[in-house]
């Protein structure tokens, strides 16, 4: 124990061990990202689909729309904090 810390080997492989686990839990939490583009793609082309289809209701499909890209987004958000306050915590 050098200045109240302990340098043995055991405690610099627990460290390690700990960051790159965040690290691993930090990709992660990216992932989201990946799975938003797709759903923004699917949901804006599924939406030019029933507009074609039914356009009196573009209005009414539009906001619906924009409904679900807003909670995909929210959860691309919440997954970047979750992925930071583990990383940092």
């Amino acid at each position: 124990m050098v200045l109240g810390v302990d340098l043995s080997l055991n405690n610099f492989f627990a460290m390690l061990l700990v960051l790159a686990v965040k690290t691993l839990v930090l990709g992660g939490c990216m992932l989201p990202i990946a799975f938003a583009a797709l759903g923004t793609g699917l949901l804006f082309g599924f939406y030019n689909i029933a507009v074609a289809r039914n356009p009196e209701e573009s209005e009414n499909i539009f906001n619906t729309t924009l409904m679900g890209f807003a909670l995909m987004e929210t959860f691309v958000f919440l997954s970047f904090v979750f992925g930071f306050i583990i990383y940092f915590i």
